[in-house]
């Protein structure tokens, strides 16, 4: 009886919050819930008939996750899945509340979590997660998570709670050390075919790396291929430790500004695949929601189509179109992610950038990553580059000393202000890319939905 109230709370909720457009219902519904009862969120994910899938990592966790549903989704499979971004505790048992029937049944086969580090363990220690995808590990908002060392025990911790299946990323030495204790599965890159996709190989300091260690005898790594961060193809030149070898993997990827292609290998399979969104991060994201799918046992088809037919999540790589142009929105919240996302948009040489930097709690309140990422990339960039939010004029600093001459840098801290500018200075053959971090990715959404048009998911 309490499952069924707490349910009905929760959508009630949800329904008052998106009438008064005070947001999106994404939390709070969560929040009412689980304050009727305690237990909701494990009796919901319990009534999944083949059982919970989470997603969790530094950076890629939505974007993994809507590859994940795209794939499902072609098999056949219902899903319930927080979709919207919202991965603490709240926020997932808000998404089984959506999708569960007033009465408190819910209709499906998988319950898909994307879930925060942190949140890993809680979320497992209430509910039985059967298998765990681990996207990578970076430095990321250090004043919530500390170093690397936190982070990656977090996620071990959440899959040691119920022993469950990892999924994990052989190229991020990071990652592929977790999960001692469960059955693993690896993916990893094997080969790029183009200069654009990463930094030279081997390492030429072309890109920014990430120290990385070896677990067994701290001995710095050493790469035979890089490709960015700390991922690559490492060994210990002390004890031999090295990158496991990929059960699923992306051979002779090539990058371009609009997509990706290579050739998805696991068992006797080799299956030419493109994807539509841009970046190497994508590549890695759609090659962790292949691993899922394989070790799922789902059919070849259904994986080549999930991945082929994705496109977006709510400011992952999404396009938008509006007053006649195409914008380009790729979140960015770390060095890692950051680097990434300006590597795509220089690539884009008839592409606009403007970049929205905020340091609200959401985001970080610490900004010193944007020394680290490698906006030096943007001295690449032959047109004007826009900076707002409310670290306008810290990111007017950092991209100054990228080079860019200071009447290129055009600095306008209102988000909607600094759109308009933007999109006036960009043609129509033209992509405008904004790169906002996650409170001005909100503020866009609302800016949006005022010039009649919404963002995906919202």
């Amino acid at each position: 009886m309490n499952d069924t109230l707490a349910v009905i709370a929760g959508k009630l909720s949800a329904r008052a919050i998106r009438v008064m457009r005070a947001g999106l219902g994404s939390n709070v519904p969560g929040r009412v819930s689980r304050a009727i009862s305690p237990h909701v969120l494990a009796n919901l994910a319990r009534q999944a008939r083949r059982g919970v899938l989470s997603v969790s990592g530094t950076n890629g966790k939505s974007t993994t996750s809507g590859f994940i549903s795209s794939i499902l989704g072609q098999a056949g499979y219902k899903i319930a899945h927080n979709r919207q971004g919202a991965n603490l505790v709240p926020g997932i048992t808000a998404s089984l509340i959506e999708a569960a029937q007033w009465n408190g049944q819910l209709d499906v086969d998988y319950c898909l979590f994307e879930t925060d580090e942190a949140a890993l363990p809680v979320v497992a220690k209430e509910v039985k997660i059967n298998t765990v995808v681990v996207t990578n590990l970076f430095r990321d908002q250090l004043d919530r998570f500390g170093e690397l060392d936190t982070t990656a025990s977090l996620i071990n911790k959440g899959i040691s709670v119920n022993k469950s299946k990892a999924i994990l990323n052989a190229d991020d030495p990071n990652v592929a050390q977790l999960g001692a204790e469960s059955a693993r599965l690896y993916y990893g890159i094997e080969s790029l075919t183009n200069s654009m996709t990463a930094g030279a190989s081997p390492l030429s300091g072309a890109d920014v790396q990430e120290l990385a260690y070896c677990p067994k005898c701290g001995a710095e790594y050493h790469y035979d291929q890089f490709f960015y961060g700390q991922l690559g193809h490492y060994v210990c030149g002390n004890c031999n430790h090295q990158r496991p070898k990929p059960d699923i993997s992306a051979d002779g990827v090539t990058v371009t500004a609009s997509g990706s292609q290579f050739t998805l290998k696991f068992g006797d399979h080799a299956v030419p695949m493109e994807i539509h969104l841009p970046g190497l991060f994508n590549v890695y994201n759609a090659l962790a929601a292949a691993a899922l799918a394989v070790s799922l046992e789902l059919p070849v088809d259904a994986i080549k189509r999930g991945l082929e037919s994705y496109t977006t999540l709510f400011g992952r790589s999404e396009r938008w179109r509006v007053r006649g142009k195409t914008v380009l929105i790729q979140l960015i919240k770390n060095p890692a992610g950051a680097s990434q996302a300006v590597r795509a948009a220089v690539n884009d040489t008839n592409g606009r950038i403007l970049i929205a930097i905020n340091d609200n709690y959401a985001d970080g309140r610490d900004v010193s990553w944007l020394w680290d990422a490698e906006f030096e990339l943007l001295a690449q960039h032959t047109k004007s580059i826009f900076v707002s939010g409310i670290r306008a004029a810290d990111m007017a600093v950092r991209v100054k000393y990228c080079g860019i001459p200071q009447d290129k840098i055009i600095v306008e801290p209102a988000l909607e202000q600094a759109l308009l500018a933007a999109l006036d200075a960009t043609d129509a053959s033209q992509t405008l890319w904004v790169l906002p971090t996650y409170t001005c990715l909100l503020q866009l959404e609302k800016i949006a939905k005022s010039m009649g048009s919404a963002l995906s998911g919202t």
